[in-house]
């Protein structure tokens, strides 16, 4: 290999013939490598982001097989299920519309987009989306279990708790955690009768959360008008022109939402017997040999009424869980809005434009066909001039 190979494979340089049809010297400048400057990126995931929710049900069931006992003479038996509701982020889609604007041809107009939440929400008090729907998660869970609602009035005036972080990098908020791979500690509601399936328990949690999307697309409010408050510090401004000089240009300004498809599994289950004086530890359906002997088939019964660990069901219906981006989408009038006679002339003008650039690029044409023949008289060794001389006729 030369060097002046070698010079041009490591600089990435590609040599390249001189175009005489082309009337100018290409150049090519080198390829960079992508990393040079600075590390390279990791790779984009393409596998859709998921939110984890956790939630643990306890029932206490008698020896008998009936619920709601609680005599200790007669026996009975707490169980504990746990269940990983997770959150898969699969899409976007349009929101509600938040506003709609129609320029004329030649019009111009001025929005300002504001977000209620941070005009109302001091810098301290201020969370993203996700945080806001999980803290009405959590309080509607509160409500719906403990008949509380105290955590709910205070997500509703923006009184919201510090967060606590968990061991995994997730965030507990009051009842339900959710977050970062190592998990938090989860609450549980207690109950002497609950539905302890895994579908009842799906079905209850995403109708939990439909609402929760719902407080949180209340709450998180985007404002689109053609005005500004005298009163507003932060709003973005943003100038509309039609410079269409025939139609009418519509522009539809909707709310983006986030679209998740909720996974119910059963991660844990866990149980304790108590009769009279006799207190099981803790214990999972393989530890079930450690219960005395006498009341294994009774908890047996009871066992394989439960859910198993890794037993999952996946929601058909989506959720649509509100975002602070908005989607400005315009729409061209189907109808002109000029005097036909100005419609026709523009069209006139625009086949004079178009006839004068087909004769620019026929020019070029001929150019370059002129260009091939001299080489080719060049190549044969004809040296005689490329134009004739003019004749002269005499006249008598």
């Amino acid at each position: 290999m030369s060097s002046t190979q070698s010079q041009s494979s490591t600089s990435g340089i590609t040599p390249q013939a001189f175009d005489p049809t082309d009337g100018t010297t290409p150049v090519t400048l080198p390829t960079q490598d992508p990393c040079c400057q600075a590390p390279c990126d990791p790779p984009w995931v393409t596998k859709p982001s998921c939110v984890t929710f956790t939630e643990t049900k306890t029932s206490v069931v008698g020896l008998d097989g009936k619920s709601a006992a609680s005599d200790a003479a007669r026996g009975f038996v707490i169980v504990n299920v746990t269940y990983t509701h997770t959150f898969c982020l699969v899409g976007k889609q349009h929101g509600g519309l938040a506003y709609t604007l129609t320029l004329l041809p030649g019009e111009k107009m001025t929005l300002y987009h504001s977000d209620r939440y941070r005009r109302t929400t001091t810098e301290t008090e201020r969370y993203s989306v996700q945080t806001t729907f999980a803290q009405f998660v959590s309080a509607l869970y509160q409500q719906q279990n403990s008949n509380d609602s105290s955590f709910l009035t205070q997500v509703l005036n923006n009184q919201t708790q510090s967060s606590s972080s968990s061991g995994g990098g997730g965030v507990n908020l009051g009842i339900v955690s959710f977050g970062g791979g190592g998990g938090g500690g989860s609450s549980s509601s207690s109950a002497s009768a609950v539905d302890l399936s895994t579908q009842a328990s799906a079905n209850q949690f995403l109708s939990l959360a439909q609402q929760a999307a719902q407080y949180t697309d209340l709450q998180r409010s985007i404002t689109v008008s053609s005005y500004e408050d005298t009163q507003t510090v932060s709003t973005t401004q943003r100038t509309l022109v039609n410079n269409n000089l025939c139609y009418a240009v519509t522009y539809f300004v909707r709310k983006v939402l986030d679209v998740y498809v909720m996974t119910t599994k059963v991660t844990a289950v866990t149980f304790q017997v108590r009769v009279g004086n006799y207190l099981s530890p803790v214990l999972t359906p393989a530890q079930i040999k450690q219960v005395e002997s006498q009341y294994i088939s009774a908890v047996e019964a009871i066992l394989k009424t439960l859910p198993t660990v890794g037993e999952t069901v996946q929601q058909p219906t989506q959720l649509a869980v509100p975002t602070d981006g908005v989607v400005y989408d315009p729409e061209l009038a189907h109808c002109c809005a000029r005097d036909p006679q100005l419609e026709q002339a523009d069209l006139i003008k625009l086949e004079r434009d178009q006839a004068e650039a087909q004769k620019i690029g026929l020019q070029v044409q001929l150019m370059a066909l002129e260009v091939q023949r001299r080489q080719a008289l060049l190549a044969a060794g004809t040296l005689t001039p490329f134009q004739p001389e003019p004749t002269t006729t005499v006249v008598a």
